[in-house]
């Protein structure tokens, strides 16, 4: 039977959940509550794809307070060993006396078995009702077979990348781009480019905040890469059409012909190489197409405070686009962050 104070508990680790939007998927959000002798002693969420998971969080927060304690979580708690070791076994070590949930995991490889081996334990389990909302990006992405897609661009207010003769740097602020590298590079399995980009630019595309360094990705067509290209190199690997010359010693996947690597081919490819976040920072042509292919699952889109004006300047989404604006598909859950007047928008797509 559920207790009246299942309900609050339950809702305080919904909000804290919504802390890892955007930074946690393809993962699920999830919070967790720890009680005992009737107050809180520990919380958590899980904060970032890859890193720790709620009920680790809340029970090292906790510490020996966790013992008899009772943990509210917003999701059954896992028993598998993925980036993280099993949460259900945790909670057992730590010796939680029971454990509230909200929803059961919906992916059917992992279902009921975390609970299963809380009660093994000796552990009391109960179920709750919280709001859902929590899980649709999960439930969303259960089942396909390519990483989570996150598309990321900086723009100036009237929607250029660069000027008319090619510069870019820079769009944005320090600030904004120091933010960029801790929660997008830094969280990401792979940063994907296209070759213009490499050509214009150089991108090294390292992360430059704390963590891993991400696989690098680049889309190539017919013309070659730069010999002396910063991206080449240990850590990178190129998406290349049938009889594309990559350059010697470099990694490379065939993923299409023609001249053309597709979106989709590709994507499968790097979900078989472990690839389950993928970054897609431009160019234009390559933000396109995935967007075109309808695999863009996450924005991340910059503004910056300046107007570059000029109809040769470049525009951050080249591609087919919609024949429509009733068409075009809108952002959802969105959230906005500001860097002095630079202005960052997020928000699920599709």
């Amino acid at each position: 039977m559920a207790r009246s104070s299942d309900s609050a508990r339950l809702g305080r680790a919904s909000v804290l959940a919504d802390r890892g939007r955007f930074r946690v998927e393809p993962n699920p959000r999830v919070g967790c509550v720890l009680v005992a002798k009737g107050g809180v002693v520990g919380e958590g969420w899980h904060a970032f794809w890859g890193g720790p998971h709620a009920e680790a969080m809340a029970l090292q927060r906790a510490g020996r307070k966790a013992r008899g304690a009772t943990a509210y979580v917003t999701l059954e708690p896992c028993a598998h060993h993925g980036k993280t070791p099993p949460c259900a076994d945790a909670l057992v070590r730590a010796g939680v006396r029971e454990v509230v949930y909200a929803h059961p995991d919906p992916n059917p490889l992992t279902a009921g078995k975390g609970p299963s081996r809380l009660k093994a334990a000796g552990v009391r389990v109960r179920r709750a009702r919280a709001p859902s909302g929590l899980l649709e990006p999960y439930r969303k992405h259960l089942g396909r077979r390519r990483p989570w897609v996150i598309a990321k661009w900086a723009m100036t207010l009237d929607g250029k990348i660069a000027a008319r003769g090619g510069d870019s740097k820079w769009v944005t602020s320090d600030e904004a781009r120091r933010w960029a590298h801790r929660n997008l590079r830094a969280h990401a399995d792979a940063i994907l480019v296209g070759a213009g980009t490499v050509r214009a630019d150089d991108p090294a595309l390292t992360n430059r905040a704390r963590g891993r360094q991400p696989l690098r990705v680049v889309v190539c067509g017919r013309r070659p890469l730069p010999k002396r290209a910063r991206v080449l190199g240990p850590g990178s690997l190129l998406a290349v059409p049938k009889g594309f010359r990559a350059p010697p010693g470099a990694e490379a996947v065939v993923c299409g012909a023609a001249g053309r690597v597709d979106v989709r081919r590709l994507l499968a490819a790097l979900h078989a190489r472990g690839i389950r976040r993928l970054l897609v920072e431009g160019g234009a042509g390559i933000l396109g197409a995935f967007l075109d292919a309808g695999v863009v699952d996450q924005v991340a889109v910059f503004l910056g405070q300046k107007v570059v004006g000029g109809a040769l300047g470049l525009t951050p989404v080249g591609g087919r686009g919609k024949p429509r604006m009733s068409s075009a598909p809108a952002i959802r859950d969105a959230i906005f962050h500001r860097f002095g007047g630079d202005l960052l928008v997020e928000g699920y797509l599709g």
